[in-house]
């Protein structure tokens, strides 16, 4: 288990609080109430400044963690559309064509899921599942519409096609990418800093400063582990799911005949009857195909 596990995050957290809390005592038998209150005057206005300025820090890189993990959870929206709708159009084709084209997003499907989503929880990823999304780009490519029909659905196939390449590489560059090391090291040395700060007030009400030095150290803790959860998107126990790929899977299957679920109905499309759940994705293809017929 890592820190971006709720069980040793929330160790860590009241760990932090209690060695704040321990400081603080530390700092009452060093110094006596009167040498504390000697600095109140312009302590106070420091502690204001360095607050602030940490609360804005803070704040901006809490936000900028968040938008990360939305625009992850995006992005495997995207390619995992993009993917069943590759599939779905490929019927439109000759049959050895659309045969080739369904065995690849399945193969694909399968890696990603079995080998490629467990790596990028470690920031990598699999050369097969790669290999694939390129040959089933090659394959799509490499084919020369003849009738209407095909001319109508061929430049929508190749869209949907490079958007699957195009949401992988942005995947795949997102889960290689955390929060750098020297934004955690001024995050962690300002937090430092601005507990610190608390310990310098003399309070005739020793529990009063305890409980509001505990106070800010958990409060600061709590957004750093923020950080920690959203920064990585892919790893941890709040990560970016792989659920839309499993609804593609059982789609690929069911059409290809590997399992035959009871409440699976494929309809003239191809696409799940009116007993499966219809995402996004096929409402999105379904009018696509309207549209060019």
């Amino acid at each position: 288990m890592s820190i971006d596990s709720y069980p040793i995050g929330a160790t860590v957290i009241v760990g932090v609080t209690l060695l704040s809390v321990a400081g603080l005592l530390f700092v009452r038998k060093q110094f006596s109430l009167e040498e504390l209150r000697k600095g109140h005057e312009v302590g106070g206005y420091l502690l204001s400044v360095v607050g602030t300025m940490y609360a804005v820090l803070l704040g901006l890189v809490v936000v900028d963690s968040m938008t990360k993990f939305q625009q992850a959870r995006n992005i495997v929206e995207s390619e995992a559309n993009s993917l069943a709708d590759v599939f779905m159009l490929a019927d439109r084709l000759p049959p050895d064509k659309a045969k080739a084209i369904h065995e690849l997003c399945n193969f694909y499907c399968n890696d990603l899921l079995t080998k490629e989503w467990p790596a990028m929880a470690k920031g990598e990823i699999t050369m097969s599942a790669r290999k694939a999304a390129i040959k089933l780009i090659r394959e799509v490519s490499d084919f020369e519409p003849t009738t209407e029909n095909q001319k109508a659905i061929y430049p929508i196939l190749v869209q949907e096609t490079c958007q699957v390449w195009d949401s992988r590489r942005a995947r795949t560059n997102i889960s290689g990418y955390g929060v750098p090391g020297v934004e955690w090291t001024v995050l962690i040395i300002g937090g430092i800093v601005t507990v610190v700060f608390t310990y310098f007030f003399g309070l005739e009400n020793a529990k009063a400063q305890i409980t509001m030095t505990a106070m800010v150290s958990l409060l600061i803790s709590l957004n750093l582990y923020l950080v920690v959860l959203f920064g990585a998107p892919f790893s941890g126990d709040l990560s970016v799911g792989e659920d839309a790929f499993k609804l593609d899977k059982r789609i690929f299957e069911n059409e290809l005949g590997y399992r035959h679920d009871p409440d699976y109905q494929p309809s003239s499309y191809g696409l799940p009857g009116p007993k499966a759940p219809a995402g996004k994705a096929t409402i999105g293809l379904l009018n696509k195909l309207k549209s060019v017929q």
